[in-house]
């Protein structure tokens, strides 16, 4: 149901996970949750309508024009627990899926500016003309390559390689304390805390979290069904079954056990879905 492919660009690689898209259907109706993720998300639409509510996010189609097309662009924060999709119907979409701090390096602001709240619709003249241009495309593949051009101009050095020296830590131990981590990156616990939450959308502590939480996934290669906990926990750097359990209930709301008997692999890179 997801087109999902990787930038051919090799500066782009460096940034972006991959674009992605739905496949137009009939009856196209579809509920689902997404998870804490590494990185971030940015979405485009034609003639849509996005609605925010308590439980997620409503998305439908503009079936009245009145003859003039309209684009939205919206932005995934940094959520720390499921978020609800329903689509009453087919909608033109483009994602574009960033690494860990990605999204900083295609914009003038950070992260945390331009994308405080779990989901939210950008504003900018250059987003929306880039829209209006990419929609005109009707192949993928050729909007994949009109998207790479376009983010090739406007690529900003935002210079963040010492937060991605604490990412990486992150990723190789998750127990690795706030102090060790401003050692590596040669600032201050306290600037260390400030610059992560700036460009990554959430502190060290939350990130080291989502990390632990994603590589679980991993471990779990979506076959096996029948779930070892002690061994997830040993090999996830979880201090017990206890702690597994209440930390997959903060950022899925299942135990573990309803999580991987709920969530489906979807897409080239494997995105976490609960369908509904």
């Amino acid at each position: 149901m997801i087109i999902d492919v990787q930038p051919k660009s090799e500066l782009l690689r460096k940034y972006i996970l991959g674009f992605n898209m739905f496949e137009e259907c009939e009856n196209f109706d579809l509920s689902y949750f997404v998870f804490p993720q590494f990185g971030s998300t940015l979405e485009l639409f034609e003639n849509t309508q996005i609605s925010k509510h308590s439980k997620g996010i409503k998305i439908a189609p503009v079936t009245d024009t009145r003859g003039k097309n309209s684009y939205s662009v919206a932005i995934f924060g940094k959520y720390t627990e499921p978020v609800s999709f329903n689509y009453e119907g087919y909608v033109n979409g483009f994602g574009i899926n960033f690494k860990p701090t990605g999204i900083n390096y295609f914009f003038d602001k950070s992260y945390k500016k331009i994308a405080p709240y779990n989901f939210q619709e950008f504003s900018d003249v250059q987003w929306q003309k880039f829209a209006t241009e990419l929609f005109s495309i009707k192949d993928f593949t050729k909007r994949v390559e009109f998207a790479e051009t376009f983010l090739e101009s406007i690529f900003n050095d935002a210079h963040l390689t010492e937060i991605e020296k604490a990412i990486e830590a992150i990723f190789q131990d998750q127990t690795v304390s706030i102090n060790d981590l401003a050692e590596l990156c040669n600032m201050s616990a306290r600037s260390l805390l400030r610059k992560f939450n700036e460009y990554v959308g959430c502190s060290p502590a939350v990130y080291k979290r989502i990390v632990r939480f994603r590589k679980t996934i991993e471990f779990n290669a979506w076959k096996e069904k029948s779930l070892n906990c002690t061994d997830i926990c040993y090999t996830n750097n979880y201090f017990d079954t206890s702690h597994l359990r209440k930390e997959f209930r903060k950022l899925t709301h299942q135990n573990p056990r309803d999580f991987f008997r709920t969530v489906s692999a979807v897409g080239n890179h494997k995105f976490p879905y609960k369908l509904v």
